[in-house]
């Protein structure tokens, strides 16, 4: 025996006690309307009005004028929308439930949509970057072109355009590499031992300097961080300008300065050496010839 849930019907008498039929006009249908197309209107304004007010803010971007002023314009839309329901005569709380109920359908079917809204919205409110800006993130590295009211848009060095939820983005660590104006970088360099360390330190950090490339101010600086197997390791650390491909620039410019100046002064940049012994006859117990 299989046991139905049975659905409630609203009766007639509910139903008209929900909407007064008998006190409706054509008028009333005829205001409701001018009211939600006045409510339009009304949105549209807004956002135009709010993007010119919050534009003399200097620290919101485009972007996030654009996105408050997006949302204050589906506010006064819902509010347009909710007297239109009153001027009809509809019993405005359950009307108010059901458009509640509605809400909360529309943001669970949509919640990824919301949750990417919002945070784009928080990145406006305390932006991290701006467009222009070149950032670092788990879906790729690139410069910022917009934020919109769904993913951040990067264009990276290749070409390639990435569009990373503004969710994503709010979750995950963001370096944003154009933010203090510069970065540094650390060529390792191992010479050979033996060799005179203070005079290998000031030859590297001399053809650092000398290197365009390379920022003069913090100047570069040449540790020795390691003994290793074949090398005396030195890190040569260089500030240069913030953008990957500027990066890759001075690192390659140091490294042929470097190499041209240890080169004429003497000194050796060692590479992993391997000695074969073959055997001695005349070592091995017993000695003589096999």
């Amino acid at each position: 025996m299989s046991i139905r849930a049975q659905v409630p019907i609203p009766s007639t008498e509910q139903l008209e006690d929900f909407v007064n039929v008998d006190q409706m006009t054509a008028w009333d249908f005829v205001w409701a309307g001018l009211v939600v197309v006045i409510s339009l209107v009304l949105a549209r304004l807004a956002r135009r009005m709010l993007r010119k007010v919050l534009r003399r803010f200097p620290h919101l971007s485009e972007e996030g004028a654009s996105l408050i002023a997006r949302a204050s314009g589906w506010v006064i839309i819902f509010v347009g929308i909710i007297y239109a329901i009153v001027l009809l005569g509809i019993d405005i709380g359950p009307a108010l439930l059901i458009i509640i109920a509605i809400a909360v359908v529309v943001f669970f079917a949509g919640r990824r949509l919301m949750d990417n809204f919002s945070s784009g919205l928080v990145l406006q409110s305390a932006p991290m970057f701006a467009a222009g800006d070149q950032i670092v993130t788990e879906s790729g590295t690139g410069t910022v072109l917009e934020i919109t009211g769904r993913t951040v848009v990067i264009e990276t060095i290749d070409g390639e355009n990435i569009h990373i939820p503004n969710k994503m983005v709010i979750d995950n660590a963001v370096v944003n590499l154009t933010d203090l104006g510069n970065r540094r970088s650390t060529l390792e360099v191992g010479v050979a031992y033996g060799t005179d360390l203070d005079r290998a330190k000031q030859v590297l950090e001399d053809a650092a300097t000398a290197c365009e490339l390379a920022h003069p101010e913090p100047p570069p600086e040449a540790l020795v961080s390691a003994f290793g197997d074949n090398a005396v390791e030195f890190q040569l650390l260089f500030w240069h300008d913030p953008l990957v491909l500027d990066q890759y620039r001075a690192v390659d410019g140091v490294a042929r300065t470097v190499a041209r100046a240890l080169a004429r002064e003497g000194i050796v940049i060692a590479f992993p050496q391997r000695t074969l012994w073959w055997g001695d006859s005349d070592n091995r117990p017993g000695g003589g010839d096999l």
